[in-house]
């Protein structure tokens, strides 16, 4: 049974997505994934972000947020962004990311719903969205 456990973590596999936000914006994205754990892919995004510029905290207003991990050690991953106009008619963009085992579908599902869990304000059927990028892993 230990060869077993030792086995199944030696597979392991990660994957986050991370967003670079600021006053209702979704400005950039680092997607980083092949790490033993989710949480060293977000690290590992989070210095990409940091390197590029972002997180510095001017004003205390642009924030980065880690909004989609994956422990799958193959998947497919769609991102897609949106850009609209939010009720109060001022202009919005987001990103989602998605991570499924089975088809790029599932993955698209799985960025359908991170987008909408952190702009909840988003709705896919009148808004729209496009495909950022998309792959396997």
């Amino acid at each position: 049974m230990l060869f077993g456990v030792l086995v199944s973590v030696a597979n392991a596999g990660g994957a986050a997505c991370v967003m670079a936000k600021f006053q209702g914006q979704t400005l950039d994205y680092a997607l980083v994934y092949g790490k033993q754990h989710p949480v060293e892919a977000q690290e590992a995004a989070e210095a990409e972000l940091r390197a590029k510029g972002y997180a510095d905290y001017y004003k205390h207003l642009d924030i980065m947020r880690a909004q989609n991990l994956s422990n799958l050690d193959q998947a497919y991953v769609i991102v897609i962004r949106s850009e609209f106009r939010d009720v109060r008619d001022k202009p919005r963009s987001a990103m989602g990311c998605g991570f499924a085992r089975g088809s790029y579908r599932d993955a698209e599902l799985d960025a359908v719903r991170d987008l909408q869990a952190y702009f909840w304000g988003w709705k896919p059927d009148q808004h729209g969205y496009q495909v950022e990028r998309k792959f396997r892993y």
